[in-house]
């Protein structure tokens, strides 16, 4: 029997010389129990030395293509007792039986799997037509793509050379824009002072205006009061006569009858002196009347002035608005994706 290492410090000798006392024993050899009864070595070192050991096991025992060894001479299992030659022989039959078995399984297995295999490899050949047919499709709209790229990049340039053109011509129009917003601002400004100095000129007058009929109506308003008073004083004098007189006429209108028309005809003055100082003093409180109202138009008109300056500001305000608005336009790109220029400073 020829020893051959095979790594892992496992002998073939080992494992042959481990058969042998399993045979002896009466128990199969496996891999398990050869790792076993050596103590070490691991299952894929094992198997090939196990698998050399059953190759010659019929050999060794007299099993070859002349029949049993012990018709053959020079047979090494003569010397055997025939009952152990006789319990090798069959668990060396059941080994060979169990052996293509195995063979005969692995075979089927093998054969299955190569099925599977073949099915998945047609599969993966379907599916790689398929990327195939996928990726023709892709490049050809790719080159679609690339096409329609080409041509917007054509596009572009042409807009390109259109706003450039856009950019020069529109240079001129924004020199004169800014010209005449220069122009409009100076008019405008000089427009703005003018009216500021007439505002301030007519808000001088009509705060002088409104400070003479404020005197004025002050000074008419104390008159009026002290004719009132004057009349009030008057009235009331004429009323005191009148009581005397009526008192005199009571102590002695026999005496004297004259004295009864005198004072009738003092009645009577009395009267129309009081109508009158009623009817002036309608007339004061009226004027009085009139120079309150005077005085709210002059505010009002005042105040109508202020509004109007302020609304004069505001549309010169919005008058530069629009000025800004328009160069702002002058400087904005179309819609169209047109090159967006900055006007060169002046």
């Amino acid at each position: 029997m020829e020893s051959k290492s095979l790594g892992r410090g496992i002998q073939q000798g080992d494992v042959w010389t481990a058969a042998d006392a399993l045979i002896a024993e009466g128990q199969r050899p496996t891999i398990e129990r050869v790792r076993q009864k050596i103590g070490r070595g691991s299952p894929n070192t094992v198997s090939p030395m196990l698998d050399a050991w059953f190759a010659t096991l019929g050999q060794r025992l007299g099993q070859g293509t002349g029949g049993p060894v012990s018709e053959q001479a020079g047979n090494p299992a003569s010397g055997l007792p025939p009952a152990l030659l006789q319990a090798v022989q069959t668990l060396w039959e059941a080994t060979r039986q169990e052996s293509a078995r195995a063979q005969t399984q692995q075979a089927e297995a093998l054969r299955r799997d190569i099925e599977l295999k073949t099915a998945a490899l047609q599969d993966q050949q379907a599916q790689l037509q398929q990327r195939e047919l996928a990726f023709e499709a892709a490049r050809a709209s790719l080159d679609g793509a690339l096409g329609a790229s080409r041509q917007a990049l054509e596009s572009a340039h042409a807009q390109l050379s259109e706003a450039n053109r856009l950019q020069e011509s529109t240079q001129g129009e924004i020199r004169h824009l800014r010209e005449s917003q220069a122009q409009t601002q100076a008019q405008a400004q000089a427009q703005l002072e003018a009216l500021r100095r007439e505002h301030r000129a007519a808000s001088a007058a009509r705060d002088e205006a409104l400070q003479e009929a404020e005197t004025r109506h002050m000074v008419r308003e104390h008159r009026l009061l002290g004719d009132i008073d004057r009349e009030r004083l008057t009235a009331r004098q004429t009323a005191a006569e009148l009581v005397k007189e009526q008192k005199l006429r009571s102590r002695g209108e026999e005496e004297n009858a004259g004295k009864l028309q005198v004072q009738q005809a003092a009645m009577r003055a009395a009267e129309t002196l009081v109508h009158e100082l009623r009817a002036a003093l309608a007339a004061k409180s009226a004027e009085a009347v009139q120079l309150h109202a005077e005085l709210r138009a002059s505010r009002q008109a005042h105040d109508e002035s202020r509004t109007r300056l302020a609304g004069e500001e505001r549309a010169h305000e919005a008058t530069r608005g629009l000025l800004a608005s328009a160069l702002a336009k002058k400087n904005r790109p179309d819609r169209g994706g047109k090159q967006r220029f900055t006007p060169a400073k002046e």
